[in-house]
């Protein structure tokens, strides 16, 4: 996509070269040596392989110790990530490159970037995004006692969690929205599960409870009011761009896979991509494809150009990755007996597409998102109508 869009004359010398790197290094046979186990998430260690082959602050600006190449750059890693054929290492390093080292640059605390960023950018720190409550009864919740914040939850399905060494947790901090950073040895933390995923497997998820965890207050890096929201929203919504990319190149794989797959198995004498009921279904994969790529030029140059984006990206995410698991459903029914095996292409495809449906906020969120967005247009396009005199409004 990146070497054949609009978006490639805006590629430097610096992307191509990430590109060649990225691409020699992230294949299937560099997981499995760095797994904990086979079918298992990577080894701690694996964090500093990928620094020291230069994959870490891809997008960070170079005055803070970053490769200077932006959201193009994080965008050129995430294809070569797609190489790997696992999608758990995509967003495990989309939390610690575009989330965690985020956070730490736009805190504008010298001192906490300068303690925490460069463990992040050698890999000797790991982080993690901590956001799910186990309901909306029971959020996280921080207090400030003095020169300290005590944190105190559960987070569960934590990307990153059990390998993690920092963690950025969303909490409600005297009522009101923050993240507060808590370092994973801090008195009070514990991961107390990790999950056994269906897809994305070469990261962890993990549950992470906070027993009063007490940290500085200055740890706490956005809190409350229009600062935070926006914050918030500028993170989410290059988290939720980058996982409509990786759901666009697992689709960009598995029609590549099943076109060859029905050119070449026959079925009545001729190959299943002659039949008109798949040739209009492959026909229809194929126009998905073309228009999730228009819509990830779109929203690049919504990112990086300004405009309006979180709508925007959530609708994004939502068409990518519903498109992408569609065309897996089809795949497995058009392998056959094979689509129904543990080594078939398109059930792992499928297994992948589970992670990105739920990683950035759900399918139902990214639709709820573009609903109240489509509301507050509607009321913002309607014409005025004033009251006649005399007569109350309402």
């Amino acid at each position: 996509m990146v070497s054949n869009s609009i978006l490639t004359p805006r590629l430097t010398e610096a992307h191509r070269d990430l590109s060649r790197r990225a691409s020699d290094c992230l294949t299937p046979q560099w997981l499995e040596q760095w797994r904990t186990a086979p079918g298992g998430h990577i080894r701690k260690d694996a964090w500093r392989e990928l620094a020291r082959r230069g994959l870490m602050g891809v997008s960070l600006p170079v005055e803070y110790s970053g490769q200077g190449l932006g959201l193009l750059g994080a965008l050129v890693l995430g294809e070569a990530l797609a190489g790997v054929g696992d999608g758990g290492l995509a967003l495990g390093m989309h939390v610690q490159n575009e989330i965690a080292c985020d956070w730490l640059v736009s805190a504008q605390d010298d001192e906490l970037r300068d303690r925490f960023l460069p463990g992040l950018l050698s890999g000797e720190l790991v982080a993690c995004q901590c956001d799910t409550d186990p309901s909306a009864r029971e959020p996280a919740t921080a207090v400030t006692e003095g020169d300290q914040v005590v944190v105190t939850g559960r987070k569960k399905f934590v990307v990153n969690g059990a390998n993690a060494d920092l963690c950025f947790v969303s909490v409600q901090l005297e009522g009101e929205p923050a993240i507060v950073l808590v370092e994973k040895a801090t008195s009070g933390v514990r991961v107390t599960e990790v999950y056994d995923k269906f897809g994305t497997r070469s990261v962890d998820s993990a549950l992470v409870e906070f027993d009063s965890a007490r940290v500085p207050v200055r740890q706490v890096i956005s809190r409350r009011g229009i600062s935070q929201l926006m914050r918030w929203n500028r993170v989410m919504s290059r988290m939720r761009f980058l996982i409509a990319a990786d759901a666009f190149f697992t689709h960009r794989m598995l029609l590549e896979h099943i076109v060859r797959h029905t050119t070449t198995r026959e079925l009545g004498g001729r190959p299943l991509a002659q039949w008109p009921v798949n040739q209009h279904a492959l026909a229809r994969a194929r126009t998905d494809q073309e228009l999730m790529e228009a819509g990830l030029a779109e929203c690049f140059l919504r990112l990086t150009d300004g405009g309006s984006t979180v709508p925007e990206i959530a609708e994004l995410k939502w068409f990518c990755v519903e498109k992408a698991t569609e065309l897996a459903s089809l795949s497995t029914d058009l392998e056959g007996g094979a689509g129904y095996m543990w080594d078939s292409t398109a059930l792992h495809a499928h297994a992948q597409l589970r992670g990105f449906r739920m990683s950035g906020g759900s399918q139902t969120t990214m639709l709820t998102i573009a609903n109240h967005s489509m509301a507050c247009r509607a009321e913002l396009d309607a014409p005025a109508v004033a009251a006649a005199p005399g007569r109350r409004r309402g």
